[in-house]
């Protein structure tokens, strides 16, 4: 037979547990769920009462709430199926869903209530218990289990001592109460119950802190406060928020007209504001009584904090760091090694290309003179330094290309001319808008009055406008100052200008498709050279190996037209340094990068069905500052489908600064969207892909993005630097944005697996914006 308690018996058995309490060795508070404190009242004895069950059945059906949390639900079965496996009876198991006018939606007479029902008897009950308190009772044909936050000991007690012998015995007016220990017995603010107290939150951010301390007034002393929004509630009131006159890496505590504020700065963390609280008073208790005065305050106060203030110290830090990165590419030496058996070939803008280009007194002089030698591995190409040379290089494998002389690195333009000449500007018969006699193909940047000064980040650019996008047709759309239109069918650039181009500007410089370098072989070294002004890459590689480029600028290039991309012909490209397809050693470090239409440097390949293997490997990015991208750093290697194969192994980028993502010339319009350090379509297989030691410093998108897929572990993440306003978008991955607040931490190492970054948050300070 189960153990039954008469009131008496509770009385005495209650007494004892306070008296053993009192000689017992434990300092420390019981928390409610862990408690073997109960008090017990108006129990009478179980076997003066007749059971449920009578001849097998019984009328009584067990009652849950319809929105049930699972505690209830898991109470309201186990109790069916203690009295099923004691009675051999299984009681009708349902909600306390109410239809007017259904029968079986309504009201039964014979219920056990499971829980926060919404039954008279179950309401009335929530009243008189904290949150780890709970009730038996039973009035009539109504029995009772009621709890807040602990069902389940009620439903444990009624099975261990109301079903026994075969039935369920509960007299008619019992009521049993078990009392939890609490931390605290009495907690009163200025005089005022903490349970009169409505807990309010002042923004989206502070909701989750509002229920974490929800959480502990539950636990601490019994009562739960709803959270709710700050204009919904009357005083008395707690009140959880950020305060931006506080140090964004401080919390602090006051009371204010009656109301608790509880004030962070907008670095610090909900749940580390409300942690700081409850540690404060609970050093204010005495005896289990917690009472705080109206003069109560918790000074403000610094807190550990996972992002830091991107103060201006620590912004001038970063400039400082560009500088230095831009002063170690500027001063670089040539570096270069004649191969066995190799020339050096000079070049030189006052040199003639009859020379034989083998000394320094006799340089060739242009690059179409530079395609017709027939060179080979272990020969080198050196172009004097000050020099500008006009047109593009196809660099041979195995050969490298540098500089000679002293001053500025030697500039590479693709631009073929300038184009600021009157003759070459002809009016068409829309008003204010200008074509190029010239035969230009596919043109991306169009830079006007151009000065090539080194960091000047504002130089003025023609508005790139795209058949097809944004409602423009073409030559008839053309409506607004500078905008530049390339007919992809007619080789023809249109400009609108009130006045002929060629007399308005002192120069034009034209960009059209093709790479001012496009690299035709293996073993090839780009070294101390300034690229710029091409429609499309500055370094661009299909599959090659041992490819190396270093101490260069690339600046002002990209916008051409992808043709056939998509089946369409609207997406711009336009890299400083790229390979595309397999790659077996690429070296990219030391390079100064800024206004590129695209990505600084890449190694991508696409979905492509009829190539069954592309392999990535033994790739790293070092030291190189890129600036004013739209992708900063960029890779893929998408699988072809079934049949095909890619592999990534032994990437390393590592020491690199990549700052103002979104904001460059071939941004607008997308910026929104910029993902500053992109892994897109991943390999199959991935293996040793480390990015570590990297600044990213603000960006109009994403610091970090991997668009729609699962990294799942493929990377490996340490030690980087990530700046960006607080609230501002941080990182798109597996498709869920994510916002760089006092959560990015968490983010980077779940998702990502970093767990030593630096986090820097503050205002994004005023950047060059370009003109046109």
């Amino acid at each position: 037979m189960k153990l039954k308690i008469s009131a008496l018996t509770a009385a005495v058995i209650a007494i004892l547990t306070a008296v053993l309490a009192l000689c017992g060795c434990d300092d420390g508070a019981v928390s409610p769920d862990q408690s073997n404190q109960t008090n017990q009242t108006n129990q009478s004895n179980s076997s003066d009462a007749d059971g449920l069950i009578t001849d097998a059945m019984s009328p009584y059906a067990i009652v849950r709430p319809d929105s049930a949390s699972p505690d209830e639900i898991d109470a309201a079965i186990r109790l069916r199926q203690a009295i099923l496996d004691a009675t051999g009876v299984e009681l009708e198991l349902k909600t306390d869903f109410i239809r007017e006018g259904s029968d079986e939606f309504k009201v039964g007479e014979y219920e056990i209530l499971i829980g926060s029902t919404n039954r008279d008897e179950s309401i009335a009950a929530l009243g008189r218990l904290r949150s780890f308190d709970w009730t038996i009772e039973r009035g009539g044909t109504k029995i009772v289990l009621y709890s807040e936050e602990n069902i389940g000991g009620a439903v444990d007690y009624f099975i261990e001592n109301y079903i026994h012998d075969g039935n369920i015995y509960i007299p008619d007016g019992e009521a049993y109460t078990y009392t939890a220990d609490y931390k605290f017995d009495t907690f009163e603010i200025a005089g005022v119950p903490i349970g009169e107290y409505a807990l309010c939150y002042t923004d989206k951010g502070s909701y989750d802190a509002c229920i974490s301390l929800s959480d502990y007034l539950s636990e601490s002393c019994g009562y739960r406060l709803d959270a709710t929004a700050l204009t919904s509630a009357e005083p008395p009131r707690i009140i959880i928020g950020t305060d931006s006159s506080l140090s964004p890496t401080s919390a602090t505590a006051v009371m204010q007209d009656g109301d608790v504020c509880i004030l962070r700065g907008e670095f610090v963390d909900g749940d580390d504001s409300v942690n700081m609280f409850c540690e404060r008073i609970e050093a204010c208790a005495e005896d289990k009584i917690l009472t705080l005065d109206a003069s109560f305050e918790i000074k403000e106060t610094e807190m550990e904090t996972k992002i830091i203030l991107a103060d201006e110290e620590f912004m001038s830090g970063l400039d400082a760091k560009a500088e230095e990165m831009k002063a170690a590419v500027l001063d670089s030496e040539s570096d270069y090694t004649v191969g066995d058996g190799g020339s050096i070939y000079y070049f030189a803008a006052d040199g003639d290309d009859k020379n034989d280009g083998l000394s320094e007194s006799a340089p060739k002089r242009t690059l179409d003179e530079l395609a017709r030698l027939n060179l080979k591995s272990g020969d080198v190409v050196l172009f004097r330094r000050g020099d500008l040379f006009r047109g593009s290089i196809g660099a041979v494998g195995g050969v490298t290309y540098s500089a000679w002389g002293d001053g500025a690195k030697p500039i590479i333009s693709a631009s073929k001319r300038n184009y600021a000449d009157e003759s070459l500007w002809q009016p068409t018969e829309y008003d204010n808008v200008w074509v190029c006699t010239e035969t230009l193909v596919n043109v991306g940047i169009v830079a006007l009055d151009h000065t090539g000064e080194l960091g000047k980040y504002d130089e003025l650019v023609g508005i790139r406008k795209v058949a097809g996008v944004g409602g423009f047709n073409g030559v008839e759309s053309m409506s607004t100052d500078l905008e530049v239109w390339s007919d992809l069918e007619s080789n023809r650039l249109y400009m609108y200008s009130a006045e002929n181009p060629g007399a308005r500007f002192e120069s034009i410089e034209i960009g059209e498709r093709g790479n001012a370098i496009s690299i035709k072989g293996g073993g090839v070294t780009i070294d101390n050279l300034h690229v710029t002004l091409t429609g499309s890459h500055g370094v661009g590689a299909g599959t090659t190996v041992s490819l190396t480029v270093r101490n260069c600028v690339f600046n002002w290039l990209g916008g051409s037209i992808l043709t056939g991309f998509s089946g369409g012909d609207v997406t711009g490209y336009g890299n400083a340094v790229e390979v595309y397809g397999s790659v077996d050693g690429y070296h990219v470090y030391n390079n100064w990068m800024y206004q590129i239409y695209d990505t600084g440097i890449t190694h991508q390949f696409s979905k492509t069905p009829s190539i069954k293997k592309n392999t990535m490997q033994n790739v790293e990015y070092n030291n190189n500052l890129i600036e004013y991208c739209f992708w900063s750093i960029e890779y893929y290697n998408a699988s072809g489908g079934e049949g095909t194969y890619r592999e990534t192994r032994d990437i390393h980028i590592h020491d690199n600064f990549c700052r103002m993502g979104g904001y460059g010339w071939g941004c607008t319009g997308r910026e929104s969207g910029a993902p500053m350090y992109c892994l897109g379509s991943p390999a199959d297989k991935t293996e040793n892909y480390v990015t570590e030691d990297n600044i990213f410093d603000r960006c109009l998108g994403y610091l970090v993005s991997t668009y729609g897929f699962d990294p799942n572990g493929s990377y490996i993440f340490k030690n980087n630097t990530y700046v960006q306003p607080y609230g501002a978008k941080f990182a798109r991955i597996a498709g869920k944005d994510y916002i760089f607040d006092s959560t990015a931490a968490a983010i980077l190492e779940e998702k990502l697996g970093e767990t030593t970054p630096i986090l820097a948050a503050g205002r994004v300070r005023p950047a060059a914006k370009v003109k046109g």
